[in-house]
């Protein structure tokens, strides 16, 4: 299913010029508090038999946060200037929202039995309502589409099962407006775009991702791709609905990835590949509001993973030539929050417990080169890095090296048992004050470099299994 990745544009207030000053009054007042209304969307709700304290919004990619009152009460209201995609998760929980600007939306639920006692109040209760219907309609079967990546299935058996999923989309949409008369029409058709646009998204994935779950991959048709021809991408509209905005991000990645030749495993936070988006995207789409909303996504999770190094030009472009003013002032401020894990810049100081329950600080190290990877036992990207990783603490034993492992895992208990049972020859540390934040670490696993002095090499290394990290050790003096 299509993840939700979300669109709003910020709402800019038109100046007034008029004469008389009453008039003047009596209109601004009027015409400011009729802006500030319909841009604001509240969310309230109750959460019964739920121990958490709190539940998490998503809105075009911004996670905010709604407390629960000891009551079970919570309520928030929310900027937004369009219709909008986002989601509601928590522990256990997760629902796909719809949210307007100027209307409200309840989310009552229990935390026992949270799909069969959850309830929609408010003017967002039915488009709400029907999103999680159709998400229990058809999970089952999206569950079945993933397994078809593995042989013995053919593509010819996936596009089966996807037609199927289309059809109970279909239906359930039409019974549900049937059943439901106040949904409102505008609402349906964006749900029909968004259908239309999440079977494209499952096609396009399908090649790439038997790929990667079946080494004897079957035969592609000739034909895969002919959706592409009866759709036009350079169109701005579709860029305010998830499904369609997710389509048209992956169709941008896996063409640049054919145009420059970077194989898949090698994609992440390549910036190679980001200016191979960015070239894609200027030579295929006139559209403004396509450049200003695809690359937002694909510069903002660069940055997010790798900072802004090597890519500043990049960055200047993007400020120059976007048209959403919103996400160019995100993209400056998370640029801007990397100054500070620049090569040469002291690194953020901290004191944790090792495995031990001995203090450990950055401070302990000084006169040393210190190599530190964020990660958290549940993370399969960060296990996976480990056989690697104790190759390299072995080739660089008694060398003017330390190595630490800073866990991000909020179950400490889970860690305790992983790293006894391991018995890792490196220093275990564990992080519940959140101090991988001054890292600015929003992916795992990373890892961090610093010198002697205590200041920043690179605030992203390569990963131990790369060759490249091992050319950077040797080119440290003293190492």
């Amino acid at each position: 299913m299509v993840l939700s990745i979300l669109l709003t544009n910020s709402l800019a207030m038109k100046s007034l010029k008029l004469f008389p000053f009453l008039f003047v009054l009596i209109l601004y007042f009027g015409y400011s508090c009729k802006l500030k209304t319909e841009s604001v969307c509240t969310i309230s709700g109750n959460a019964a038999n739920y121990g958490a304290k709190e539940v998490y919004i998503t809105i075009d990619g911004k996670k905010d946060t709604l407390r629960i009152a000891e009551d079970g009460t919570f309520t928030r209201e929310f900027t937004i200037a369009d219709p909008s995609d986002a989601t509601f998760q928590g522990e256990r929980l997760f629902l796909y929202l719809y949210l307007e600007p100027g209307k409200s939306l309840g989310i009552n639920f229990d935390g026992k039995a949270f799909d069969s006692l959850l309830k929609f109040t408010g003017d967002l209760s039915l488009p709400n309502k029907y999103l999680h219907g159709k998400t229990l309609e058809s999970s089952s079967q999206y569950r079945r589409l993933s397994q078809l990546y593995k042989a013995p299935y053919t593509p010819d058996d996936y596009k089966k099962v996807r037609d199927s999923i289309s059809k109970t989309e279909y239906n359930y949409l039409e019974i549900f407006r049937k059943d439901n008369p106040g949904l409102s029409e505008k609402f349906v058709k964006r749900e029909q775009k968004a259908l239309e646009f999440s079977v494209y998204y499952d096609l396009y994935s399908y090649p790439r991702m038997v790929g990667y779950y079946n080494t004897n991959a079957p035969v592609i048709p000739s034909d895969w791709y002919s959706f592409l021809n009866n759709i036009n991408l350079d169109d701005p509209s579709l860029t305010g609905i998830s499904d369609i905005r997710s389509f048209i991000s992956l169709y941008v990645q896996q063409e640049a990835l054919k145009k420059s030749g970077i194989p898949d495993e090698k994609s992440w936070g390549n910036p190679v590949l980001l200016r191979a988006m960015f070239d894609f995207v200027k030579e295929h789409f006139k559209s403004l509001e396509i450049y200003s909303v695809v690359l937002y996504d694909k510069l903002k999770t660069h940055i997010d993973s790798e900072g802004t190094t090597g890519i500043e030009d990049i960055v200047n472009e993007y400020l120059a030539k976007s048209i959403n003013e919103s996400y160019k002032a995100r993209i400056k401020e998370i640029s801007d929050k990397w100054t500070a894990l620049a090569p040469g810049k002291p690194a953020p100081p901290f004191t944790l417990l090792n495995i031990k329950g001995e203090e450990v600080s950055l401070s302990d190290f000084r006169g040393k080169y210190i190599f530190i990877d964020f990660w958290a036992t549940w993370c399969g990207p960060c296990l996976a890095e480990i056989p690697a990783y104790k190759q390299l603490v072995a080739d660089y034993k008694g060398r003017n090296i330390v190595f630490i492992s800073m866990s991000v895992d909020k179950e400490k208990p889970k860690w305790e048992a992983m790293i006894k049972a391991n018995e890792y020859d490196w220093i275990q540390i564990h992080d519940p004050v959140r101090v991988n934040k001054k890292y600015l670490v929003m992916y795992i696993p990373t890892f961090t470099f610093i010198d002697p002095e205590g200041k920043i090499i690179n605030a992203r290394c390569p990963r131990p299994s790369d060759p490249e990290l091992r050319k950077l050790f040797d080119r440290q003096p003293g190492l």
